[in-house]
């Protein structure tokens, strides 16, 4: 359930931080309509729409911080998907991947993983 002043709020923190430029103008869209909808009748209590509501408010607060140790999480696991070749010359490695400041080095552009 998503009410008037908790979109407003998000929408507004999105503005701050820039994360409204990030969104499809399809996003932008459905986020304006719901507010204006939750603004005239109330809250929104629609289970399908809730769910995309709330994509739209993770995306809206999310932080730079947060976008990067994603990146560096998505790298860490192919790094680990590619099997025992990289940890049988560098053991240590493993443990690295483990480490949350070497996970956040690899989504700043630490190691670049080949396609």
């Amino acid at each position: 359930m998503f009410t008037y002043n908790e979109l407003l709020a998000s929408f507004r923190k999105g503005l701050r931080n820039g994360n409204w430029r990030r969104l499809h103008s399809k996003e932008k869209a459905l986020y304006m309509v719901a507010l204006w909808y939750s603004c005239m009748r109330g809250a929104i209590l629609n289970e399908m729409l809730v769910g995309k509501l709330a994509a739209l408010v993770d995306k809206l607060k999310a932080t730079s911080g947060a976008r990067v140790f994603k990146r560096g999480y998505e790298k860490a696991i192919a790094l680990l998907s590619k099997g025992e070749c990289i940890f049988a010359w560098a053991p240590s490695f493993r443990e690295w991947l483990k480490d949350a400041d070497y996970v956040f080095w690899l989504g700043a552009g630490g190691l670049k993983i080949g396609k």
